[in-house]
């Protein structure tokens, strides 16, 4: 498998806020934004667990869930709405 830079994981972690801000309220299953981003959900889990470090997503998932949801945090989305 070839490796991803780091300016194009940036640009998929781009993407991914903006799949989260255009369902907001609603989560957003990890299956579903590698179906739209077309990658490996692992590979999506990996960014997605990378932005909640930065506090710029929320993990939703019901306990004992076998799927994981995901939303944008409330600063994350006011200043990505600043930006719109």
């Amino acid at each position: 498998m070839s490796k991803v830079c780091l300016e194009n994981i940036e640009k998929i972690q781009s993407n991914i806020l903006r799949i989260l801000y255009d369902e907001a309220p609603v989560s957003v299953s990890a299956n579903r934004i590698s179906e739209i981003e077309i990658r490996d959900k692992q590979f999506i889990l990996r960014l997605l667990k990378d932005l909640e470090g930065k506090k710029l997503v929320k993990n939703v998932t019901k306990h004992f869930s076998r799927k994981s949801f995901w939303i944008m945090t409330d600063k994350a989305y006011k200043k990505y709405d600043e930006l719109l």
